[in-house]
């Protein structure tokens, strides 16, 4: 058995030792490559949204969270993020899988109060764009692009973001017999357009649910 995840070997060790466990072969290969861009506060942010472990990331590259400031993210995994930078988020989605949903709850959390998205340029903003104009900042703190690679073919493949699924059919084919599974609602859409139908979604977000699902094959 031969998985492909598109994530990086450091972001999949987790993965790896169960693979090993299993007697399975993985394949970690990220698609996307990340590079640095500046940006600044807005001084009339209240909240502070993270959508991703990369927007941490490069958030705390170039700042240090303004006091008095809250922040929030979009699931679990961001929030042990934000952990490691001594950050407590006021509000954690329960189900970072479906942005929608979590951005439904995050509109019931934040009242009136005006909400800084640091993003990567090729977000699709699913959560800010439930906000109102006048409620809301985005910047591009990062940006994503392809590196697309040729791999070996695989029994399943797990992938963790629409800009790797681009960046992985720029360069290889899924076989029909292999199984794919999505991470989150997003990653699943990103596939259906380009005709690779997953046979599972990720709901939660969070790889204990991957796992749990591995455990079935």
């Amino acid at each position: 058995m031969t998985i492909y995840i598109s994530k990086t070997t450091e972001d999949s060790l987790w993965l790896a030792d169960y693979c090993q466990e299993q007697k399975w072969n993985l394949i970690a290969e990220s698609m996307i490559d990340f590079s640095e861009m500046a940006f600044k506060v807005p001084k009339k942010a209240e909240i502070i949204f993270f959508s991703s472990k990369n927007g941490v990331r490069y958030f705390f590259n170039q700042n240090e969270l303004p006091k008095g400031v809250e922040t929030a993210c979009v699931g679990k995994e961001t929030a042990r993020v934000l952990r490691k930078h001594n950050i407590e988020p006021t509000f954690i989605g329960e189900n970072s899988g479906d942005p929608e949903a979590v951005g439904k709850e995050f509109l019931q959390f934040i009242g009136d109060k005006h909400v800084f998205f640091p993003t990567s340029n090729a977000s699709l903003h699913t959560i800010a764009n439930l906000l109102p104009e006048k409620q809301k900042t985005i910047a591009s703190i990062y940006e994503t692009k392809t590196s697309a690679q040729k791999i070996a073919p695989a029994d399943i493949y797990i992938f963790s973001s629409p800009s790797n699924v681009k960046g992985f059919l720029e360069e290889n084919t899924i076989s029909n017999d292999a199984k794919v599974i999505a991470w989150g609602l997003v990653t699943e859409r990103a596939l259906m357009d380009a005709d690779v139908f997953p046979e599972y979604v990720l709901e939660t977000g969070q790889k204990e649910e991957l796992l749990e699902y591995l455990a079935t094959i």
